[in-house]
């Protein structure tokens, strides 16, 4: 079951998956790497890009660095096969690569990030990779054909749902904090 389900979230941009993609999102955008982890193993690298942009944003705590350390080491796992190989285009996966990039940035001095830092150093140079066919296919075909498949899903609302969730958690979060700080206080339920 779990092959089938990957296999219909990767399968592009067809309404079922898109309802698929949204309802799983709207869900797991509780927490952030695992939101990320989903638009990884759904190719939609340009939000997942989106996303950790956002973690900017986001209270930093050391089990935040830990699931952000346990993602990278999923990513190194066959589960992820795909997205190394994606790499290998470094043209049509820009997304990708400055998602990549953005977690790697998040876990400086770790092993995640020797890891991490040592995947992206191997892709190739898109330069030294390009034949005279290619060029002419991504001049006409690549970007628009990009351009179409993001625009099939509303990815501002997705990204406006992810900030609500995490600034209720935020908000949880510092009142928690208070009531911890003020044990006198009682809990009015």
């Amino acid at each position: 079951m779990t092959a089938t389900l990957n296999k219909e979230l990767q399968s592009g941009w067809q309404g079922k998956s898109n309802a698929l993609f949204c309802c799983l999102y709207r869900s797991w955008c509780h927490n952030p790497v695992a939101t990320v982890s989903h638009c990884f193993l759904t190719k939609n690298y340009r939000h997942a890009y989106d996303l950790i942009q956002k973690f900017g944003d986001l209270e930093v705590t050391v089990e935040f660095l830990m699931e952000v350390d346990k993602l990278v080491q999923l990513i190194k796992s066959s589960i992820f096969t795909y997205l190394h190989l994606q790499l290998l285009d470094v043209e049509n996966n820009p997304y990708l690569i400055k998602a990549l990039y953005g977690l790697l940035m998040l876990l400086l001095q770790s092993q995640a990030f020797q890891l991490l830092s040592h995947s992206l150093c191997c892709m190739p140079n898109p330069e030294l990779m390009r034949t005279v066919d290619e060029l002419k296919y991504i001049e006409s075909k690549s970007l628009s054909i990009k351009l179409l498949a993001y625009a099939y899903m509303d990815y501002n609302d997705l990204l406006h749902h992810f900030d609500r969730v995490q600034s209720k958690h935020l908000e949880v979060h510092h009142q928690r904090s208070s009531r911890a700080n003020h044990p006198d206080r009682k809990l009015v339920l």
